[in-house]
């Protein structure tokens, strides 16, 4: 029977404000400059009539140091430029709590009416920028706003105690940066205040900001200053910021460089796809979804007009003439990346967020562990073992995998597909993935379409258990490894390439390498090989870990009422926050970034929340708000051209959907 699907989620916002390509909205990347559970703690007592106005920052809400980028993303028609800043400003605002801004360039210059190539737009675009660097909407600077020593007055103490949160939770205003500059400059004046509000020194405190430059008609604004197809527009663009002192913002170029006739051919693929719609059905959805026919038309119109913008343009110059410039050149998306006059954290995080990033298609599936004991029991945290329940889904999940994630679709048929496999190391979801197969397959399988399992299939189908136990087959009969690689595992037992099968090591191929190495390792690939994260753990509960939230807000209300209030900022005691699970999980996603191949994550409600909001580009604040209900696999798809498109998947057992797992 065919395998039963989720309703769709309800739909969320999407992180407009910071995803956006529209210049006039305001980004909300940064508008807290701590966790809000902290608020009640920066007010004045009898014992601390001074407080710290704001706390130091933690990763998350640090941003970028407060330094001032702009970012302009150049190069030839058809590289992905788009896809890459929306990327990128997505990575800098989720991780790192950054203020970041897309500018369209043909958006903006269509506002500003003038010309093509007149100091008009080019103007109308600088003021643009400006005004988004210089709008204040953090309160990071308030420890500065206050009486400078000698002024001859001081901030009154107060004998008020701290509210507690039991009563009265203190939130601070998104905002109140302004009503707080502006309260002390009415009891002061501007001259009395330690720093004074025009001081360039309070820009260094905030989260940072970024604008990035990008074109969606890289024809149309060929002539704009701000395009940067020419040494001399790049050179006007640079000399124009650095003459603004007061707005201190530096200038980076990224030239996106694609010269594989296969990457072109692919990212116009996926744009007529994107422009036309699919011609397939959904279940298309995977890395050979560039197997669409291209009209010979399409590739001929490309070709001129590719061929007509390179004689005019101008690529990064190398001769020395332009090394005082900061710029990136990334080549084939990360096969060859060179930076120049590159220095200082900001730049480097870049350049490295930027040689994983690819706009070929990304196919990922998130999936919850099964049922735990401690599901059963409502209690959070700790490393309890599946359920009886629990243990089915694990057994139906590994049936599934083979045919729907092993097998994508290419040109109307499933073809054997390299895959990926991720786990915490938490004993809930390596016992969920103890029964997914990891055959070991060649390269000369892949692309083979399925067919049905041998009666003696590989033993590391289903570790014993037989697939028709999995009701969530697509098809009467459950697919299993193709005879070639079966074929391929026999000449290994009988010495046709000496090493050892079920473990690492293969004839000195390392079958858990995460990339070939040339040789032998591009000929053999072990599938869902199994790798194990602490990254993806659940949330640490500290002093909580293994307790229902009924007894914690029995023993402790006012840690209950913290949290009820700031969910993502909270940390547990001795424990961590949806922010510490931020600052380990920005490694596993360029890891992730990275790959071609479909990637299977196992892991916890938390971890999942994170990684969902990111990778379908909802803010990160709404992630503690979402459900990842259990027994259901997420599979999101997206590509340069084509924003993340998810379905969902329920295989069962049923169980009970409200476990201790939900509040965390």
């Amino acid at each position: 029977p065919p395998t039963p699907k989720m309703p769709d989620p309800p739909a969320l916002p999407l992180d407009v404000g910071n995803t956006s390509c529209d210049a006039r909205s305001t980004s909300p990347g940064a508008q807290h400059a701590y966790v809000q559970s902290q608020s009640h703690l920066l007010k004045a007592t009898s014992d601390n009539p001074l407080p710290t106005a704001v706390p130091p920052p933690i990763a998350a809400v640090a941003g970028l140091l407060g330094v001032r980028h702009v970012l302009c993303l150049i190069g030839l028609p058809e590289r992905g430029k788009p896809f890459i800043a929306q990327r990128l400003s997505k990575y800098l605002s989720f991780f790192h709590g950054a203020e970041v801004k897309l500018f369209d360039v043909n958006e903006v210059m269509d506002r500003a009416g003038g010309p093509p190539g007149s100091d008009h737009n080019a103007m109308f675009m600088f003021e643009e920028i400006k005004a988004f660097m210089n709008a204040t909407s953090s309160a990071a600077d308030r420890n500065m706003t206050v009486p400078r020593a000698g002024s001859g007055r001081s901030a009154p103490a107060s004998s008020s105690s701290p509210p507690s949160p039991e009563v009265r939770p203190v939130v601070v205003r998104e905002g109140s940066a302004e009503v707080q500059l502006a309260e002390s400059l009415a009891a002061h004046g501007e001259e009395e205040l330690l720093v004074h509000p025009s001081d360039r020194r309070r820009k260094n405190v905030d989260s940072g900001k970024v604008a990035i430059l990008f074109a969606n008609d890289t024809f149309a604004c060929f002539k704009e200053k701000w395009s940067g197809t020419s040494k001399e527009r790049r050179r006007w663009a640079s000399e124009t910021l650095a003459k603004d002192r007061a707005l201190g913002a530096k200038l980076i170029f990224i030239e996106v460089i694609v010269d594989r006739a296969d990457i072109l051919e692919a990212n116009l693929r996926a744009r007529e796809r994107a422009k036309n719609g699919p011609t397939a059905s959904r279940e298309s959805a995977g890395p050979a979804m560039y197997e669409d026919e291209l009209p010979d038309e399409c590739l001929r119109e490309f070709e001129d007009r590719a061929r007509r913008f390179q004689r005019i343009y101008v690529s990064m110059q190398e001769d020395g003439s332009e090394d005082d410039l900061s710029y990136i050149k990334l080549i084939n998306y990360g096969d060859k990346v060179v930076t120049n006059n590159m220095h200082g954290y900001l730049r480097m995080r870049i350049a490295q967020f930027l040689t994983v990033v690819h706009p070929t298609p990304h196919v990922i599936y998130l999936t919850r562990h099964g049922q735990s004991t401690y599901n059963q029991l409502g209690k959070i945290g700790g490393n309890s073992p599946l359920s009886p329940a629990g243990e089915e889904y694990a057994r139906r999940l590994g049936a599934w995998v083979m045919p729907y994630v092993c097998y994508q679709q290419a040109a109307g048929l499933d073809s054997l597909t390299k895959t990926r496999l991720w786990t915490s190391s938490l004993q809930r979801t390596i016992l969920t993935a103890q029964h997914i197969p990891h055959p070991i397959i060649s390269e000369e399988d892949l692309g083979t379409p399925s067919v049905p399992p041998e009666p003696d299939a590989d033993d590391a189908l289903a570790n014993g258990d037989s697939p028709t136990r999995c009701s969530a087959g697509r098809s009467s009969g459950l697919r299993g490894t193709p005879p070639r690689a079966n074929g391929l595992r026999e000449r290994l037992r009988s010495g046709g390439l000496s090493g050892v099968v079920g473990g690492v090591a293969l004839g000195g191929i390392d079958l858990d390498s995460d990339r070939g190495g040339g040789g032998d390792r591009d000929r053999v690939w072990q599938q869902m090989a199994p790798r194990v994260y602490r990254n993806l753990d659940e949330i640490f509960a500290g002093e909580y870990e293994g307790m229902t939230y009924e007894e914690i807000k029995k023993i402790a209300p006012s840690e209950a009422t913290l949290r009820s209030m700031d969910k993502i900022g909270y940390r547990y005691p001795r424990g961590e926050s949806y922010f510490d699970i931020l600052a380990r999980l920005d490694p596993l996603v360029h890891e992730l970034e990275s790959y071609h191949e479909p990637l299977v994550v196992v892991s916890h409600q938390a971890v999942l929340r994170l990684l969902y909001c990111y990778l379908t580009g909802r803010t990160r604040a709404q992630a503690p708000k979402l459900s990842m209900p259990l027994h259901t696999v997420i599979r999101i798809t997206y590509d340069g051209w084509t924003p993340p498109t998810e379905e969902r998947f329920y295989l069962g057992p049923e169980c009970s959907q409200t476990d201790g797992q939900t509040h965390l």
